[in-house]
């Protein structure tokens, strides 16, 4: 830690400060976008939860390929088209996505 401190030329104190900061950071963007994952908020909740822009989450969304739902009610009707090509695959898939399954 010594050497590190001299090659940034920062005070060991300062470095841990920042390493813990810089960790609590990515705990809280981490937690958001479960959050977000598990429908339990919106994008905005989510950025908010984690104290970023919107603009900012939604980046971190896709630089780690988490899909974006534009339209609330999409996996709703993920159902009825299951239902209306008789695709019992996509039902059991979106019924259980929806927590419907039993």
């Amino acid at each position: 830690m010594t050497q590190l401190s001299e090659q940034t030329m920062a005070t060991e104190a300062a470095l841990l400060k920042q390493w813990v900061q810089q960790g609590m950071r990515a705990q809280k963007l981490d937690l958001a976008i479960h959050a977000y994952m598990e429908r339990r908020v919106d994008l905005r909740g989510a950025a908010a939860m984690a104290e970023v822009s919107y603009n900012r989450f939604t980046h971190e969304l896709q630089a780690r390929r988490i899909v974006i739902l534009e339209e609330d009610r999409f996996l709703e009707r993920t159902l009825l088209l299951a239902k209306a090509f008789n695709d019992e695959a996509l039902h059991v898939a979106s019924e259980k996505v929806l927590g419907l399954a039993t």
